[in-house]
């Protein structure tokens, strides 16, 4: 039962036809992989770590020396040029991923409906129609998938402090908002509708989706720190490798948050409410 869960967050090619995941997956690798190799960007940050330390050992505070400090901030062009491109690293993952989630979606969905049978066009077409859950359109996909990204943009620094100061509640509260983003994606609500929606979902299956999420931090852990072990073999290896296997979890999540919606609605746990999904 374990290794059959572990199987299905992991086998992140395991959508629709499986070549679009898989040249997904491709690009993500080869552009996350590609700043590393960039000529303009230096990686050598040695001189800001010196600075930084200078300012922390300041005993006495003059104020000319630290205004001088303040406004010779050693950071060269290389550095910002490796900087704005370890941002922009990241922003690809997470198009990726919220792109593979809400394709997993969507196919999920369109197995569905491949899976009716009857011979009757009539009663085919009826029954496509009142399916609780239909595909989203690629056109309304790709308008709130650019949507969603502007936001995470935008709210991404302030989230990104909150949960430094708040790590053990926002881990906690994981298993609540991990789906948002798939609600939103599915086409099934609003962008602020899919708040409360998600989370409300998300309570019956509290203690699953805990656990599952669990198996991919810890596979996280794993990677982290066996993965730069290599750059004392090859610093090429490392970048490629790291590449490679964060693309690879950052997927694993999202293929997990699809998971987890599209079972959450439609097993429901004691919810009579929820109409029968074909």
């Amino acid at each position: 039962m374990f290794l059959t869960v572990v199987k299905s967050i992991f086998d992140i090619d395991n959508v629709g036809k499986r070549w679009g995941v898989r040249i997904l997956y491709l690009i993500t690798v080869i552009l996350n992989a590609g700043i590393h190799f960039n000529p303009w960007a230096d990686t050598d940050f040695t001189p800001l770590q010196n600075w930084a330390m200078t300012v922390y050992d300041m005993t006495d505070y003059d104020p000319d020396k630290y205004n001088d400090l303040m406004l010779n901030i050693p950071l060269s062009t290389g550095n910002l040029i490796y900087l704005f491109s370890a941002i922009i690293s990241v922003i690809i993952l997470l198009a990726s991923a919220y792109l593979y989630a809400a394709v997993f979606v969507r196919e999920f969905r369109k197995d569905k409906i491949a899976q009716i049978k009857d011979p009757d066009p009539e009663v085919v077409n009826y029954a496509i129609s009142h399916i609780p859950d239909k595909p989203i359109k690629i056109s309304e996909l790709i308008g709130r998938l650019v949507l969603i990204m502007l936001i995470s943009i935008v709210v991404a620094l302030p989230v990104i402090t909150i949960t430094m100061y708040f790590m053990f509640l926002a881990l906690i509260g994981l298993p609540f908002v991990f789906t948002i983003p798939v609600a939103y994606l599915s086409g099934d609500k609003g962008l602020f509708s899919s708040i409360p929606y998600a989370v409300k979902m998300a309570r019956k299956y509290y203690f699953v989706n805990m656990r599952s999420i669990a198996i991919v931090l810890f596979a996280a852990i794993i990677v982290d720190f066996a993965v730069p072990m290599l750059a004392n073999v090859s610093l090429t290896a490392f970048y490629v490798v790291d590449a490679a296997l964060t693309t690879w979890l950052w997927m694993s999540f999202a293929r997990l948050a699809g998971i987890a919606y599209c079972t959450m609605k439609d097993f429901p746990i004691r919810d009579p409410k929820r109409p029968f999904a074909i």
